[in-house]
């Protein structure tokens, strides 16, 4: 049976898609809303201290407002007058969606190939799948590993100008993540010589 006949397989492949060029969407149009939002008078843009986190907001109308959280480990505890609440704003919601999106859909990409691959009869285990398998093994893990650090870094530069760099922002699970995945693509590599083994055999 071909491939593209299995409805699960198929449907996998059409879901990966919407996935894909949903996120491309979604990215464009939160990034054209925030685009915006950076044109608000800064009189509309507050930051408000927490027990743990800071929340940085910006009023849309009498009853509605935009807000993003963002614990004091990754921006510290200070009076809220040494520094600009818009460029808090801006810089951590800019920060998290740009890191964000562009990584899910790399990832998204990465997959939805591999799936491409197969559906056009190749093998599953041609050294282009192995390679797409490790490109999305080092996004997950330079993900957990930078994402926090680089929001933590362009606080420091662009807004409260402090220096102060925590390390437990590094997720371990995601890089667990991404070291099994390169695991997995080193299986797909061995299912690739035994296969070229098999079919010279033959």
């Amino acid at each position: 049976m071909n491939i593209k006949e299995i409805p699960n397989f198929r449907n996998m492949y059409i879901l990966l898609q919407i996935l894909f060029f949903g996120g491309i969407l979604l990215f464009m149009l939160i990034m054209g809303w925030d685009i915006w939002l950076s044109f608000k008078s800064q009189e509309l843009f507050m930051a408000e201290k927490g027990i743990a986190h800071w929340s940085f907001s910006v009023t849309l109308s009498d009853t509605t407002s935009r807000s993003v959280l963002i614990p004091f480990k990754l921006f510290q505890p200070i009076d809220p007058d040494r520094f600009n609440a818009k460029s808090a704003f801006l810089v951590t919601e800019f920060t998290h969606i740009i890191l964000t999106f562009l990584t899910y859909i790399y990832c998204i990409m990465q997959i939805r190939n591999i799936i491409g691959s197969i559906m056009k009869g190749n093998s599953p285990f041609i050294q282009e799948n192995v390679d797409r398998l490790k490109r999305l093994g080092v996004a997950v893990i330079l993900y957990s590993l930078l994402a926090k650090l680089i929001l933590n870094v362009l606080c420091w530069l662009l807004v409260n100008h402090i220096f102060s760099i925590d390390l437990s922002g590094i997720s371990i699970t995601g890089i667990i993540i991404g070291m099994l995945i390169f695991v997995i693509s080193e299986v797909f590599k061995y299912g690739g010589y035994l296969q070229e083994e098999h079919d010279t055999t033959i």
